[in-house]
């Protein structure tokens, strides 16, 4: 997905402008990231508006949380809820899953959540798949080799799994969700937004209609207030570097930043985008 090289380009921020070393770390993803954070093995860390709003009110799987999780900025990128086969399989429909080998990404991944809430909505759940849990890339190789029928990816566009995948082979297929249940999702999961993958980005016959959330910065509560409000300046003032780091991360400005954050902002966090006037 597009949190590694993200993270990398965040870390180099920190570690060139304030002169703190920082290094990326590769975890299980967005749901593992809060957790990381709530231990103390992280200090920023990436993640998922609603995962994020989970940890803050200690809701599943985060029920035993005491509010380590503060945010720093939103806005970052849009996770798509991709699911992947391949033309033979037999799937042209969410509900063709069911009684199916499926892919769902790492153990701890952001995915498995975003098709537990969507899954419901078509009447079924990850029970009632042959769920696995490896990485993406190792999934679109067991797609290929007909060791499992779907994949489901939960990533910004272009997923590299899924471009790579859409270059070696013609017959990817990309479910999509259509209007009526678009809304109903929508109605049910204020946290998600529909969103439209365009028919160049992996080469399908038509725009796919979709749900995504947002990714967000977030941090240990316990940091020191000067040094989140130092590493949120350093970010927003080199956000170009952020924003090239990556195409999920093209669209982040200042001013998306300090909005639509589903959790408290970290005092430091608070305290810049207010100087600035991004919070009144």
């Amino acid at each position: 997905g597009a949190y590694y090289p993200i993270g990398i380009a965040m870390a180099d921020i920190i570690t060139n402008d304030l002169g703190i070393q920082a290094t990326a770390q590769v975890t299980g993803g967005a749901v593992e990231n809060n957790g990381l954070i709530e231990e103390g093995t992280l200090d920023v860390a990436i993640t998922q508006g609603p995962m994020a709003y989970a940890a803050v009110t200690n809701s599943a799987p985060y029920e035993e949380y005491h509010n380590k999780v503060s945010a720093m900025f939103s806005g970052l990128s849009k996770g798509i809820f991709h699911v992947v086969t391949l033309e033979g399989t037999g799937i042209k429909k969410m509900e063709d899953l069911k009684g199916k080998r499926v892919v769902m990404g790492p153990a701890g991944g952001g995915a498995i959540n975003m098709a537990t809430d969507i899954w419901a909505e078509f009447g079924f759940s990850i029970d009632d798949v042959n769920a696995t849990y490896i990485s993406y890339s190792d999934g679109m190789s067991a797609l290929t080799d007909g060791k499992c029928d779907a994949v489901v990816v939960q990533s910004a566009f272009p997923a590299a799994a899924i471009t790579e995948l859409a270059v070696t082979r013609k017959d990817v297929v990309i479910l999509e969700i259509d209007e009526a249940m678009r809304q109903q999702i929508l109605k049910n999961y204020p946290f998600y937004a529909e969103t439209f993958i365009p028919k160049d980005v992996y080469g399908t016959e038509e725009d796919i209609p979709a749900i995504h959330l947002s990714n967000m910065i977030v941090c240990n509560a316990d940091l020191p207030e000067g040094l989140v409000y130092d590493m949120t300046k350093a970010f927003m003032e080199n956000i170009e570097k952020i924003q090239q780091s990556n195409p999920a991360a093209k669209d982040l400005t200042i001013e998306s930043a300090a909005k639509d954050v589903p959790i408290p902002l970290h005092p430091g966090a608070e305290r810049y985008f207010k100087e600035i006037g991004a919070l009144s």
